[in-house]
């Protein structure tokens, strides 16, 4: 039997406590990032951002340039609510700079250390014009403000040329210097005179310059009404100009008067009073309505207002009594007619009135019948404004014409027989029947008027007759050879009334008068513009009223 030997377990040696040792690394790392997170909040607080940044003024900037560490500069940037900063102007602003979620304080400091740069040119000023340093400057360069003042204020009542220096300095306290020259004209920049003054000069404005040049036309200037004028000279081609301030400072000057008139008549302001002088245009109007329509006696204020505001008030008294008079009037008389014949109920027929200066008057002719024999009363009234009314009454006597057309006819186509042919233009044929007219009717002083064929059947049959008979033959032989005419008479009638005949002659009207005159003038186709102008050195010979008639005469 094999002997059973019993085994034991080997003993291994012992080790130290695995736990122990992570224990003890633990602590170590703990000191070791302790320390290292004591030196990285020290550095993050000294180190990640510079106590200060100084630039040079105008020189851009940005949060990255306070930041030390690269790493840094992408994320900074300026804290919300930062100090406002202008890198143009010189000084220290406080800076908020944002990294993360931390913030540090630093400080901005601008520095100006260069001088502006600045050119000048002359300049030209006219007498006691000033002008300021800035005028001068052509091109100025600098990264702050400049102010510019003159190292001497120039004399800008020295006519001539000057020497100017004038002194830049900008905000960090650099200065720099210009010097150009100052030249004064000796033109006044401006003048002032009173309104009605005498015409002005060129003297009046321009001294020491003998060659200005005016390029205003003095005449321009209203002496009469007050307004800033513009009045321009040239210096060695350049423009100067001046202004003439024309002023109105004198009220105007009246008198006041005693009217005695009637009540219901207004009358302008204007014409209560006299003397009326100033030198520009015056407004004349009533303080107070002076109620025209009352009789009896009171005064009234006037205010005068002229161009320039100035006023003056005068005084005028007024005696105004009732108007019970009717008006006049006169150059009525009764009228005896042919039938037929259209009658001038207003010929050299008047009214007037002792108050109303407009007064009219009108005609009832109602009651007549010119193709009918009888006898016709016409009345002819007026009221003035004052109420007050008159009437004149005349008969109008119808009679049956003694000659009838057909009579004029056949006397009209024996005088056209002898002196119309065939081929003949229409200016001859007005030519010949003016001839034969001018020619054979005498004249004499007066012919009863009673119709137009009346005064053209004697005309022509009895070779003699006034003017009416003179225009009415003519019609009649004007008519008759297929001519257009028209009889026209004066208006308005001067010393005596006139007749003649207006024709269309190829198309044209013209002004023919068959009357020659003693010197020999005769009026064969005139136009209007001759015909006035012989009338406006006779008397009004050939006025008339154009208006009254078909057609208008060139």
């Amino acid at each position: 039997m094999k002997k059973t030997v019993e085994e034991k377990p080997i003993e291994k040696p012992k080790k130290k406590s695995w736990l122990r040792k992570l224990i003890v690394i633990g602590a170590i790392l703990a000191v070791v990032v302790a320390l290292v997170v004591a030196g990285y909040m020290y550095i993050d607080r000294e180190k990640r951002v510079f106590k200060e940044c100084a630039i040079e003024a105008g020189t851009p900037l940005q949060a990255s340039d306070f930041v030390r560490f690269k790493r840094d500069k992408r994320s900074a940037s300026f804290a919300f609510g930062t100090s406002k900063y202008d890198v143009n102007v010189p000084g220290e602003y406080p800076i908020t700079i944002q990294i993360g979620n931390k913030t540090y304080e630093s400080k901005l400091t601008v520095r100006d250390t260069v001088a502006p740069v600045v050119a000048v040119a002359p300049k030209t000023t006219m007498y006691g014009m000033p002008l300021v340093p800035d005028d001068f400057i052509v091109t100025m360069n600098d990264q702050t403000a400049v102010t510019a003042e003159f190292q001497v204020e120039p004399d800008f009542k020295k006519v001539g040329e000057q020497n100017v220096t004038i002194l830049f300095r900008d905000l960090g306290g650099n200065v720099s210097t210009g010097t150009t020259t100052l030249r004064v004209v000796g033109i006044y920049p401006e003048i002032t005179k009173e309104a009605g003054s005498t015409r002005i000069e060129v003297s009046d404005f321009v001294f020491a310059e003998e060659q200005a040049g005016l390029l205003t036309p003095l005449s321009d200037v209203k002496m009469n009404q007050p307004a800033d004028y513009t009045v321009s000279f040239s210096v060695d081609g350049i423009r100067y100009d001046s202004i003439l301030h024309l002023q109105d400072t004198i009220p105007p000057c009246a008198n006041g008067i005693e009217y005695t008139g009637f009540a219901g008549y207004p009358k302008e302001a204007s014409e209560l009073v006299t003397d009326l002088t100033d030198a520009t245009a015056v407004t004349v109007e009533y303080v107070d309505e002076p109620h025209f329509e009352t009789a009896g006696d009171r005064d009234i204020q006037i205010r005068l207002t002229d161009l320039g505001g100035n006023e003056q008030v005068v005084t005028s008294h007024l005696s105004l009594q009732e108007d019970t008079e009717p008006p006049v009037i006169s150059g009525t008389k009764d009228i005896s007619v042919i039938t037929g014949q259209a009658i001038a109920y207003k010929n050299n027929v008047t009214v007037t009135d002792n108050a109303d200066p407009n007064v009219t008057y009108t005609v009832d002719n109602s009651a007549v019948d010119i193709e009918k024999d009888g006898v016709y009363e016409v009345t002819y009234s007026a009221t003035d404004a004052a109420g007050n009314h008159s009437e004149v009454k005349i008969k109008v006597t119808v009679v049956y014409k003694p000659y009838t057309e057909d009579d004029l006819w056949a006397l009209c186509d024996e005088v056209l027989a002898g002196i119309i042919t065939d081929g003949m233009s229409e200016r001859e044929k007005a030519e010949a029947i003016f001839n034969w007219v001018d020619w054979n009717i005498k004249y004499q002083g007066h012919a009863e008027k009673t119709s137009w064929i009346q005064g053209a059947y004697e005309g022509i049959k009895n070779r003699i007759g006034d003017c009416y008979n003179t225009a009415c033959a003519c019609y009649a032989l004007y008519t008759r050879a297929g001519l257009e005419n028209f009889i026209i008479s004066r208006d308005p009638i001067t010393y005596a009334q006139h007749f003649w005949n207006a024709v269309k002659i190829d198309g044209k009207w013209y002004h023919c008068d068959a009357l020659t005159t003693r010197e020999g003038t005769r009026f064969f186709m005139w136009n209007s513009e001759q015909m006035k102008q012989y009338a406006d050195s006779h008397r009004g010979y050939f006025y008339y009223d154009a208006s009254q008639y078909p057609v208008e005469i060139p």
